[in-house]
């Protein structure tokens, strides 16, 4: 391979800049620079018209109409009417399909088990002490 010495090219460069290139390139640049920044610092330039106004209400309105009609209601709790509406057969296959024992509806319905009178006394508001003075009063015997 032949060795280039920068002594022996000519001086002589096959390209010229255009007059006042070198005058005019620090503008240039920074012209450049300056547009760079400004599409940086404000990318998102929205120019609204009555067509996106009436797009974007459209997709509110149908953005709330999705939500009112899948939001869950409130689930309200069964009423007795309801709850008699439902037979032994069809509580016994539920307990069945849920692997629900004897035992564990025993332990789910330990509170005590009023009676009608006594439920009777408590909405009556009836204290015990009257009630017995009330008994003593009146003669129990007769009514036996």
């Amino acid at each position: 391979m032949k060795r280039i010495k920068l002594e022996d090219l000519d001086r002589k460069l096959p390209y010229r800049e255009p007059a006042g290139y070198f005058e005019q390139l620090p503008t240039t640049v920074q012209s450049r620079i300056y547009e760079q920044t400004v599409q940086k610092e404000n990318p998102f330039s929205v120019s609204w018209s009555w067509k996106r106004t009436a797009l974007a209400g459209a997709a509110a309105s149908i953005v709330g109409v999705l939500l009112w009609v899948t939001y869950p209601q409130k689930q309200l709790s069964l009423s007795e009417e309801t709850l008699s509406q439902v037979t032994n057969d069809e509580i016994l296959t539920y307990l069945k399909d849920n692997n629900i024992s004897q035992q564990e509806v025993i332990e789910q319905t330990q509170a005590p088990i009023e009676s009608e009178e006594d439920v009777l006394f408590q909405q009556l508001n009836v204290n015990d002490e009257d009630l017995k003075k009330a008994l003593q009063d009146e003669n129990i015997e007769e009514m036996i």
